[in-house]
């Protein structure tokens, strides 16, 4: 993603900004929070199961909580909730990355109503991220593996 944006997005430089080094290492902790915790640990406790056969493991899913809860707190902002992952005040490549992640976690059964911040983010980004649409469709495909799975 942030090689596109480079290459491709002049036009989007909110989104992966080349200018502001603290804002881009922001955005950068956030992709790596996305890739590296909460991603991961979806993976850690779904995957087994579908793809081994192996029982839930609840350790592993009480880990998905802890990296909710940080995505939780990242989403509290100043004067409430902030709307955006990586603060500021427009969309960033975080964004749309940890939106494809709790697509995920939606289509797979996983509730979030537990996280207020998350929740009312999540909803928003619904209707202010291109291509949402289209990253929900390949999402739904995934479904049936899911269904199989203990929540």
């Amino acid at each position: 993603m942030c090689y596109l944006v480079e290459k491709y997005g002049a036009q989007h430089e909110t989104l992966y900004p080349r200018d502001d080094p603290q804002r881009r290492a922001l955005i950068n902790q956030r992709l790596y929070f996305d890739m590296g915790t909460l991603y991961q640990r979806f993976g850690d406790y779904y995957y087994p199961q579908i793809f081994e056969g192996a029982p839930a493991n609840e350790e592993n899913y009480g880990k998905i909580g802890e990296a909710l809860a940080f995505l939780e707190l990242f989403l509290t902002g100043n004067d409430g909730a902030a709307q955006y992952v990586a603060g500021g005040d427009c969309l960033s490549l975080a964004d749309i990355s940890i939106y494809a992640t709790l697509t995920t976690f939606e289509v797979a059964g996983y509730d979030l109503a537990g996280y207020s911040n998350i929740s009312a983010w999540y909803k928003r980004m619904g209707g202010s991220i291109p291509g949402a649409a289209t990253n929900r469709t390949w999402a739904e495909a995934a479904r049936p593996f899911f269904e199989k799975v203990k929540h």
